[in-house]
C-alpha cells in the first residue's frame, strides 16, 4: 500500500511530491540498491543513462550525469549525490548553477528484517515544454518512481 502526497504551488513550478510504501526487503538491502545510481536506468524506463563524473571517498557515486528520454530529444542533468547510512538516506540535487530543479530523497525505515518502509521526496521544475514531461507532471511523479523501484526490488530479489 502507497500513500501519495504532491504539493504544487498555483502555477506548476516547482513541482513537489511525496510517497511511502512497504517494500518487501530489508531496508540495508533497499538503500543498497537504491543507492546505485548508475543502475537507474535499469529499474527507471524514462532514464536513459547514467555516468558517473565523481566517487566519494567510500566509492560511492557523488556525482550522475543523466540522460532521460523525452517526445523530441533528451535531456541532460547531473545530480550531486550523499548517503546518509545511519538513517539509510540517499538525497540528491542538481548544482546550482543547473537551468532545471531536481532534488529528493530516499528513506528507508526498519520494519522486520525482511520489510521496511520507503519514505520518498521528489521536487521538480523541468523548462522544458514535452508532451510527454507534461503527462508525467499531471499525475504525482514520486509514485511513479518508486512504482518502479518496488518492480525493479521484485525481479531482483
Amino acid at each position: 500500500m502507497a500513500t501519495a502526497v504532491a504539493f504544487s504551488p498555483t502555477e506548476l513550478s516547482p513541482l513537489a511530491s511525496e510517497v511511502s510504501t512497504t517494500l518487501t526487503v530489508g531496508a540495508g538491502v533497499a538503500y543498497e540498491v537504491f543507492a546505485d545510481a548508475v543502475e537507474v536506468p535499469r529499474w527507471l524506463p524514462l532514464v536513459q543513462t547514467a555516468h558517473v563524473v565523481a566517487r566519494n571517498p567510500d566509492g560511492r557515486a557523488e556525482r550522475v550525469a543523466f540522460t532521460r528520454r523525452l517526445e523530441r530529444g533528451s535531456l541532460a542533468y547531473t545530480l550531486n549525490y550523499s548517503y546518509d547510512p545511519t538513517t539509510l538516506t540517499v538525497s540528491w540535487t542538481t548544482p546550482p548553477t543547473s537551468n532545471i530543479v531536481l532534488s529528493g530523497e530516499a528513506r528507508f525505515v526498519p520494519l522486520s528484517t525482511r520489510a521496511c518502509l520507503m519514505l520518498y521526496r521528489l521536487i521538480l521544475d523541468i523548462p522544458v515544454v514535452d508532451d510527454q514531461v507534461a503527462h508525467e507532471l499531471e499525475g504525482h511523479p514520486a509514485s511513479i518512481v518508486v512504482a518502479e523501484f518496488r518492480e525493479h526490488l521484485r525481479r531482483l530479489c
